[in-house]
């Protein structure tokens, strides 16, 4: 998830006008993924800032998993949209 997420940001600084919306739409999918298989990861990202966050907790999981399922339905709605127009 890192090298994509990496390679996207170069490709904006690079040349983001050919590869800013596809790297950037696979990156919104990898992390929508990410997100739902595994949301002990986000809730340890969000515990930098609320130490009082228990990642362990089955019952706070819904909140990482909702926003990565967003995240993925997305991008899929965004390739729908554009992917078939190019």
């Amino acid at each position: 998830m890192r090298a994509v997420v990496a390679a996207t940001f170069v490709a904006l600084l690079v040349a983001p006008e050919k590869w800013g919306f596809p790297l950037g739409l696979i990156s919104l999918g990898i992390v929508g993924a990410w997100a739902l298989l595994y949301p002990q990861g986000v809730l340890g990202w969000a515990k930098t800032a609320h130490p009082s966050i228990d990642v362990d907790d089955p019952s706070l999981w819904w909140l990482p998993r909702s926003i990565g399922g967003f995240f993925v339905v997305f991008a899929l709605s965004l390739l729908a949209l554009f992917g078939f127009q190019r």
